[in-house]
């Protein structure tokens, strides 16, 4: 994991010891996941990058919602204002 930093490595830590375990867990992959596919430091991931995640996978759309929530996530613990794009077809 080498785009994800330490400061940011330990929010997820302290983020899966809260509410439900497997749950939290699956998130954390997931955010994982989407900062490996963009190639570069989640402090650099911005609207574009999301955009162009969802546009390359074809997810079913519970993956996609799934996927979303975790970059929510994200866009929280990285202290970011307001919420990711979301896929097309969540109309949020």
């Amino acid at each position: 994991m080498a785009f994800i930093h330490r400061e940011l490595r330990h929010k997820l830590h302290l983020y899966a010891r809260k509410g439900g375990k497997k749950s939290r867990r699956r998130q954390i992959e997931r955010i994982e996941i989407f900062v490996e596919w963009c190639r570069r430091p989640a402090e650099q991931i911005g609207r574009r990058q999301v955009h162009e995640f969802f546009q390359a996978h074809d997810f079913a759309p519970t993956t996609a919602r799934d996927y979303y929530y975790a970059i929510c996530q994200l866009w929280t613990l990285l202290g970011r204002e307001g919420k990711p794009p979301s896929p097309p077809f969540l109309g949020e």
